[in-house]
């Protein structure tokens, strides 16, 4: 076996090109290539590839220290990197909403330490931001390839260094790579019953992908003639071309062992390229060795245009100018930042102490801390049209106690105003229940009361009224919500379970149930935002999404007929344009403000009554 595999490769780099316009392409259109993601597993093989020939030679011949190793990858990755970071830091806190917000700034915090992939993978969902929308969403891959640079080389060094055998890191990686496919075959519930709803970016289903670039770099340089390699590249070509176009995000077992037989061919398209012909002609061209030398900062660059884009315009599919936009500044950012940033600094001497400090550390902090510091603002910014003086005025405080609790998830949080003007004006006062999300709805499968909900069912039982309402639509598994991964809230049998649940306390309260706001397709907040910035005209209406009306009009159906429940319908007289007097009703797309609560109290009141005077003096009787 031969370690002697330094020397250049340039269609190694017209390869990168291949990866990077594929996810290009993928991003601004899936379906101009639907397979086009496939681009980030043909950089997992390259990097395998190329980090594998790099440890082994020097371990073998004795020259392997790992701050030289870590060195030249702070140098390689963390500038361009942390520049991209900061960019979505500054956009975000010009017009980011608060969980918008927040959820950047986690995931920046997170992807320093390069484990960002994680807390996607637990967090991209309810409350946080749509994922075409987050702007650092990509660098969920750099987490994972960083895990892999981490623990490879630490468990090759020490092995190789126990053994002084070369054979002990063939026997590493097929373990490693039989291993990690095993895991790839654990049932999602595994993954879900540990908060991992989106196992896309875990990294042990990666990992394979990775250890097959390694395989490929153990291997002695291909024996084959120059025609049967130059066969095997057209083949391994045409078959990776075939996956980039009849792949999709949709198939079973991705990510996974589906993934398999792409890296396989990128493995046998670089094992081939070793002689002249067609295919390393093409890769060794100009055109395609420099667009791969430029890959890393396109990678970066191209997602986070597209993201903004996606942002400010609030459309799926771009017009055309839009999509000429993303790709002149795409390229203009990366070529200008490979000259003037990425190549200064891996060219430069700084040593391990000093990249550590200069490159990685101190950016790092200053990054971090501007997030927080902005913080506050961003805050500010989104609570501005929950309390505005003048506007919402309250009703005649009542010194009373709460003889009704309010049940349900953030849905009957947000409705705290309303509560509050027409209790005021009623006569009664009601109070929030805080429960845990898992119950919500504390009805098991078996239509009993759930026992791990015992507590909360306690603080019912102090209540003569219950009002309830919930996100129903997410709770029924039916709301299609870019920034919603369903299986997280979704609730099995959810129309049966509710009504077991109405019933059980209509046997000794009076239940009144709230109709639920539809949804919209972005928070009007974006608006105004955008609007002060200058960018708001580029912006689509707001759409409603879904088919709110349908599922409250079901559910009134499943409950309609048991003694003592009432449905309640307020939300008909919000206004269908999100806007009164030019101040937002909703703070996201499904949440209304406290504005937008009171709003709603106080036109409800005027139409309707909620507990009638009798029941209201009855209520305090008791």
């Amino acid at each position: 076996m031969s370690y002697n595999k330094l020397s250049y490769r340039p269609e190694v780099d017209g390869l990168r090109a291949l990866a990077v316009l594929s996810v290009f392409i993928y991003h601004l259109n899936e379906n101009w290539l639907t397979g086009g993601f496939l681009g980030v597993d043909i950089f997992f093989v390259i990097s395998g590839f190329l980090i594998t020939r790099i440890i082994t030679t020097e371990m073998v011949e004795g020259k392997f220290e790992f701050k030289t190793f870590y060195n030249r990858r702070i140098k390689r990755i963390y500038p361009i990197f942390i520049l991209t970071l900061f960019i979505a830091s500054i956009f975000s806190s010009l017009v980011f909403i608060r969980s918008e917000g927040e959820l950047l700034r986690k995931t920046i915090e997170l992807a320093v330490g390069f484990v960002s992939n994680f807390y996607l993978s637990h967090r991209q969902g309810y409350f946080d931001l749509a994922a075409n929308e987050n702007p650092i969403l990509h660098i969920w891959s750099l987490a994972v390839e960083e895990q892999y640079y981490i623990l490879f080389p630490i468990i090759l060094y020490f092995l190789y260094k126990k053994t002084q055998k070369s054979n002990i890191f063939m026997k590493v990686v097929i373990g490693l790579f039989v291993f990690f496919v095993l895991s790839s075959f654990l049932p999602k519930a595994v993954y879900e019953s540990i908060g991992l709803y989106n196992s896309y970016y875990l990294s042990n289903l990666r990992f394979p992908e990775l250890l097959i670039g390694s395989f490929l770099a153990l291997l002695p340089s291909s024996t084959l003639s120059n025609t049967k390699n130059n066969v095997l590249s057209v083949f391994s070509l045409l078959g990776l071309m075939l996956c980039l176009v009849f792949y999709h995000k949709y198939l079973p077992l991705l990510p996974g062992v589906i993934l398999l037989l792409p890296c396989a061919l990128t493995a046998l398209l670089i094992y081939s390229m070793q002689s002249k012909g067609i295919v390393n002609y093409i890769f060794s061209s100009k055109p395609m060795v420099f667009i791969g030398k430029i890959s890393y900062s396109l990678y970066l660059f191209h997602w986070l245009f597209i993201a903004l884009t996606h942002y400010i315009t609030g459309q799926k599919y771009f017009e055309t100018n839009a999509i000429i936009l993303i790709v002149v500044l795409t390229f203009i950012f990366s070529i200008a930042s490979y000259y003037l940033l990425e190549q200064p600094i891996r060219k430069s001497k700084l040593s391990f102490k000093q990249s550590l400090i200069y490159i990685y550390i101190i950016p790092s902090i200053i990054l971090i801390g501007y997030n927080l510091l902005l913080k506050p603002a961003v805050v500010k910014r989104t609570e501005q049209f929950n309390h505005i003086e003048g506007v919402i005025k309250s009703s005649s405080k009542i010194d009373l106690p709460a003889k009704i609790g309010v049940i349900g998830d953030s849905h009957a949080g947000h409705l705290s105003e309303f509560f509050s003007y027409v209790g005021g004006k009623e006569g009664w006062k009601a109070t929030q229940i805080d429960i845990h999300y898992d119950c919500h709805l504390p009805i098991d499968t078996q239509y009993q009361l759930d026992k791990k909900c015992e507590k909360y069912i306690k603080q019912l039982d102090e209540y003569p009224v219950i009002f309830i309402s919930m996100f129903y639509s997410l709770k029924r598994g039916i709301e299609p919500l870019p920034r919603v991964t369903p299986r997280e809230f979704f609730v099995e049998d959810f129309d049966n379970r509710f009504k077991t649940f109405v019933s059980h306390y209509a046997k000794t309260k009076k239940v009144y149930v709230f109709a639920d706001v539809k949804m919209t397709s972005r928070s009007p907040l974006r608006s105004i935002y955008l609007d002060n910035l200058g960018l708001g005209k580029y912006l689509v209406p707001i759409q409603e999404m879904g088919d709110t009306a349908k599922t409250n009009e079901e559910l009134r159906q499943v409950i309609d007929g048991i003694p003592n429940v009432k449905w309640v319908d307020p939300t008909k007289y919000l206004p269908s344009t999100y806007f009164v007097d030019g101040i937002p009703i909703y703070a996201d797309q499904d949440h209304l403000t406290n504005f937008g609560s009171y709003y709603m109290g106080v036109e409800f009141h005027k139409h309707e009554q909620l507990l009638q005077p009798e029941e209201v003096k009855q209520l305090y009787e008791k």
